[in-house]
Protein backbone atom coordinates (compact mmCIF):
# COMPACT_ATOMS: atom_id res chain seq x y z
CA UNK A 1 0.00 0.00 0.00
CA UNK A 2 1.05 3.76 -0.85
CA UNK A 3 -0.06 6.94 0.09
CA UNK A 4 0.55 10.12 -2.21
CA UNK A 5 0.67 13.06 0.64
CA UNK A 6 2.00 16.60 -0.06
CA UNK A 7 4.11 15.80 -2.81
CA UNK A 8 5.50 12.40 -1.56
CA UNK A 9 5.08 9.03 -3.08
CA UNK A 10 5.56 6.89 0.95
CA UNK A 11 5.29 3.25 0.78
CA UNK A 12 3.26 2.04 3.21
CA UNK A 13 4.35 -0.77 6.25
CA UNK A 14 2.59 -2.93 8.80
CA UNK A 15 -0.22 -0.83 7.83
CA UNK A 16 -2.96 -3.17 9.53
CA UNK A 17 -1.30 -3.50 12.79
CA UNK A 18 -0.80 0.07 13.02
CA UNK A 19 -3.97 1.42 12.17
CA UNK A 20 -4.98 -1.26 14.82
CA UNK A 21 -2.32 0.61 17.05
CA UNK A 22 -3.60 3.71 16.39
CA UNK A 23 -7.27 2.39 17.47
CA UNK A 24 -5.92 1.47 20.79
CA UNK A 25 -4.38 5.08 21.40
CA UNK A 26 -7.32 6.24 20.50
CA UNK A 27 -9.61 4.25 22.76
CA UNK A 28 -7.18 4.81 25.90
CA UNK A 29 -7.30 8.55 25.06
CA UNK A 30 -11.11 8.24 25.23
CA UNK A 31 -10.85 6.12 28.76
CA UNK A 32 -8.65 9.09 29.82
CA UNK A 33 -11.03 11.74 29.16
CA UNK A 34 -14.21 10.01 30.26
CA UNK A 35 -12.07 9.63 34.07
CA UNK A 36 -11.48 13.08 33.88
CA UNK A 37 -15.21 14.04 32.75
CA UNK A 38 -16.97 11.90 35.24
CA UNK A 39 -15.41 14.45 38.15
CA UNK A 40 -17.36 17.30 38.85
CA UNK A 41 -14.62 19.40 39.52
CA UNK A 42 -13.60 18.56 35.71
CA UNK A 43 -16.12 20.50 33.36
CA UNK A 44 -16.07 19.43 29.60
CA UNK A 45 -18.17 21.64 28.08
CA UNK A 46 -18.34 20.34 24.57
CA UNK A 47 -21.33 18.95 22.45
CA UNK A 48 -22.76 17.86 19.51
CA UNK A 49 -23.84 20.74 17.43
CA UNK A 50 -20.98 23.32 18.93
CA UNK A 51 -18.59 23.82 15.94
CA UNK A 52 -16.67 27.05 16.52
CA UNK A 53 -14.06 25.16 17.20
CA UNK A 54 -13.84 23.00 14.09
CA UNK A 55 -14.89 26.94 12.09
CA UNK A 56 -12.40 28.92 13.40
CA UNK A 57 -9.70 26.64 13.76
CA UNK A 58 -9.48 23.72 11.52
CA UNK A 59 -5.98 24.39 9.94
CA UNK A 60 -3.34 22.03 12.08
CA UNK A 61 -0.50 19.17 11.59
CA UNK A 62 -0.94 16.04 11.77
CA UNK A 63 1.23 12.84 12.22
CA UNK A 64 1.84 10.34 8.93
CA UNK A 65 -0.60 7.81 10.72
CA UNK A 66 -3.34 9.95 11.18
CA UNK A 67 -3.41 11.14 7.75
CA UNK A 68 -3.62 7.93 6.50
CA UNK A 69 -6.71 7.27 8.60
CA UNK A 70 -8.12 10.61 7.98
CA UNK A 71 -7.73 9.96 4.32
CA UNK A 72 -9.20 6.38 4.36
CA UNK A 73 -12.30 7.55 5.95
CA UNK A 74 -12.53 11.05 3.74
CA UNK A 75 -12.21 8.50 0.31
CA UNK A 76 -15.08 6.68 1.36
CA UNK A 77 -17.01 10.25 1.39
CA UNK A 78 -20.47 10.01 -0.72
CA UNK A 79 -21.09 12.72 -3.33
CA UNK A 80 -21.68 15.78 -3.69
CA UNK A 81 -19.96 16.29 -0.49
CA UNK A 82 -16.76 14.58 -1.30
CA UNK A 83 -16.62 16.86 -4.40
CA UNK A 84 -17.46 19.86 -2.15
CA UNK A 85 -14.63 18.81 0.40
CA UNK A 86 -11.82 18.38 -2.16
CA UNK A 87 -12.71 21.67 -3.94
CA UNK A 88 -12.59 23.45 -0.08
CA UNK A 89 -9.63 22.18 0.94
CA UNK A 90 -7.84 22.80 -2.44
CA UNK A 91 -8.22 26.36 -1.77
CA UNK A 92 -7.11 25.60 1.49
CA UNK A 93 -4.08 24.11 0.22
CA UNK A 94 -3.43 26.84 -2.33
CA UNK A 95 -3.71 29.35 0.94
CA UNK A 96 -1.31 26.85 3.15
CA UNK A 97 1.30 27.55 0.20
CA UNK A 98 1.36 31.08 -0.48
CA UNK A 99 1.54 31.54 3.17
CA UNK A 100 4.04 28.86 4.03
CA UNK A 101 6.64 31.25 1.27
CA UNK A 102 5.99 34.18 3.41
CA UNK A 103 6.28 32.87 6.85
CA UNK A 104 10.52 32.98 7.71
CA UNK A 105 12.09 30.66 9.68
CA UNK A 106 12.27 31.43 13.45
CA UNK A 107 14.89 33.74 15.24
CA UNK A 108 16.10 30.07 16.59
CA UNK A 109 18.19 29.48 13.74
CA UNK A 110 21.80 30.54 12.69
CA UNK A 111 21.84 33.64 9.94
CA UNK A 112 21.66 32.65 6.27
CA UNK A 113 25.47 32.52 5.08
CA UNK A 114 23.90 33.59 1.40
CA UNK A 115 20.54 34.86 0.12
CA UNK A 116 20.69 30.76 -1.84
CA UNK A 117 20.95 29.24 1.89
CA UNK A 118 17.93 32.07 2.84
CA UNK A 119 15.92 31.01 0.27
CA UNK A 120 16.10 27.28 0.88
CA UNK A 121 14.87 27.71 4.11
CA UNK A 122 11.93 29.26 3.45
CA UNK A 123 11.20 26.64 1.13
CA UNK A 124 8.63 24.01 2.28
CA UNK A 125 10.20 20.81 2.10
CA UNK A 126 7.34 17.70 2.81
CA UNK A 127 8.92 15.23 4.42
CA UNK A 128 12.07 17.01 5.65
CA UNK A 129 10.45 19.67 7.69
CA UNK A 130 12.40 21.69 10.59
CA UNK A 131 9.42 21.24 12.93
CA UNK A 132 10.16 24.44 14.95
CA UNK A 133 9.65 26.35 11.46
CA UNK A 134 6.81 24.11 10.26
CA UNK A 135 4.81 24.89 13.85
CA UNK A 136 5.44 28.41 13.19
CA UNK A 137 3.54 28.22 10.00
CA UNK A 138 1.27 26.08 11.35
CA UNK A 139 0.43 28.45 13.57
CA UNK A 140 0.30 31.32 11.68
CA UNK A 141 -1.71 30.17 8.81
CA UNK A 142 -4.66 28.97 11.47
CA UNK A 143 -4.94 32.51 12.59
CA UNK A 144 -6.53 32.86 9.81
CA UNK A 145 -9.78 31.19 11.10
CA UNK A 146 -10.35 29.04 8.07
CA UNK A 147 -13.05 26.57 8.61
CA UNK A 148 -12.84 22.47 8.21
CA UNK A 149 -14.05 20.98 4.71
CA UNK A 150 -15.35 18.15 6.63
CA UNK A 151 -17.82 20.01 8.47
CA UNK A 152 -21.47 19.14 7.11
CA UNK A 153 -24.71 20.74 9.06
CA UNK A 154 -22.04 21.40 12.37
CA UNK A 155 -20.94 18.01 12.76
CA UNK A 156 -17.95 16.23 11.79
CA UNK A 157 -18.92 13.86 8.22
CA UNK A 158 -15.73 11.90 9.25
CA UNK A 159 -16.16 11.63 13.22
CA UNK A 160 -15.10 8.29 14.40
CA UNK A 161 -11.66 9.05 12.13
CA UNK A 162 -10.98 12.47 13.84
CA UNK A 163 -6.98 12.81 14.36
CA UNK A 164 -5.95 13.45 17.81
CA UNK A 165 -5.77 16.95 17.89
CA UNK A 166 -9.70 16.81 17.56
CA UNK A 167 -10.42 14.45 20.14
CA UNK A 168 -8.46 16.69 22.72
CA UNK A 169 -10.21 19.95 21.55
CA UNK A 170 -12.33 20.79 24.76
CA UNK A 171 -9.92 18.95 27.25
CA UNK A 172 -7.32 20.80 28.72
CA UNK A 173 -4.89 18.18 27.76
CA UNK A 174 -0.77 18.38 28.54
CA UNK A 175 0.19 16.89 25.24
CA UNK A 176 -1.02 19.99 23.61
CA UNK A 177 -0.10 22.12 26.73
CA UNK A 178 3.27 24.98 27.08
CA UNK A 179 4.21 23.93 30.08
CA UNK A 180 6.39 26.75 32.73
CA UNK A 181 8.04 26.91 36.47
CA UNK A 182 4.40 27.35 37.56
CA UNK A 183 1.64 26.36 35.40
CA UNK A 184 0.48 24.84 31.85
CA UNK A 185 -0.97 26.90 28.74
CA UNK A 186 -3.69 24.76 27.25
CA UNK A 187 -2.93 25.73 23.52
CA UNK A 188 -6.23 23.63 22.16
CA UNK A 189 -8.34 23.97 24.81
CA UNK A 190 -12.09 25.68 24.08
CA UNK A 191 -13.10 29.04 24.52
CA UNK A 192 -16.38 27.75 26.70
CA UNK A 193 -13.44 27.53 29.35
CA UNK A 194 -12.34 31.01 29.20
CA UNK A 195 -14.05 32.05 32.60
CA UNK A 196 -13.32 28.81 34.52
CA UNK A 197 -10.58 27.92 37.30
CA UNK A 198 -9.29 24.14 36.04
CA UNK A 199 -8.48 21.71 38.63
CA UNK A 200 -6.60 19.07 36.87
CA UNK A 201 -5.67 17.92 33.10
CA UNK A 202 -5.80 14.63 30.84
CA UNK A 203 -2.47 13.34 30.41
CA UNK A 204 -1.96 12.11 27.07
CA UNK A 205 1.66 13.24 26.22
CA UNK A 206 2.50 9.46 26.30
CA UNK A 207 -0.03 8.85 23.80
CA UNK A 208 0.91 11.30 21.52
CA UNK A 209 4.79 10.67 21.29
CA UNK A 210 3.28 7.03 20.72
CA UNK A 211 1.83 8.40 17.17
CA UNK A 212 5.00 9.68 16.33
CA UNK A 213 6.26 6.53 16.89
CA UNK A 214 3.31 4.26 15.13
CA UNK A 215 4.58 7.11 12.00
CA UNK A 216 8.19 5.93 11.60
CA UNK A 217 7.34 2.20 11.47
CA UNK A 218 4.10 2.89 9.21
CA UNK A 219 6.72 4.18 6.77
CA UNK A 220 9.27 1.85 6.78
CA UNK A 221 11.69 3.66 10.14
CA UNK A 222 11.77 6.96 7.80
CA UNK A 223 10.33 10.04 10.40
CA UNK A 224 8.80 12.36 7.50
CA UNK A 225 7.63 14.62 10.01
CA UNK A 226 4.15 15.87 10.61
CA UNK A 227 1.85 17.37 7.42
CA UNK A 228 -1.34 19.68 7.26
CA UNK A 229 -4.49 19.24 8.27
CA UNK A 230 -5.19 20.01 4.02
CA UNK A 231 -2.55 17.81 3.08
CA UNK A 232 -4.07 14.79 5.00
CA UNK A 233 -7.40 15.78 3.42
CA UNK A 234 -6.25 15.63 0.56
CA UNK A 235 -4.04 12.47 0.46
CA UNK A 236 -4.69 9.50 -1.70
CA UNK A 237 -3.98 5.97 -0.24
CA UNK A 238 -3.18 3.44 -3.36
CA UNK A 239 -3.85 -0.30 -3.22
CA UNK A 240 -6.05 -0.04 -0.04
Amino acid sequence: MRMRIAGLDVELHDVEDVLAELQAIYREFDARTDAYSRVPSNPHLCFAGCSHCCREGAFFAVTLVEALRWALAVANLPEPLATRVRAETDRLLAMQRQMFTRIAPGPFLQPAADAQESLARLADRPGDRDEESFSKRVATVATTGVACPLLEDDRCSVYANRPFLCRAYGFPVDAYAVESATSFTFRSLCRLYKTITLQDYVVARDLRQRLDQLSVRLAGGANLGRFTSAEAILAEVLGA
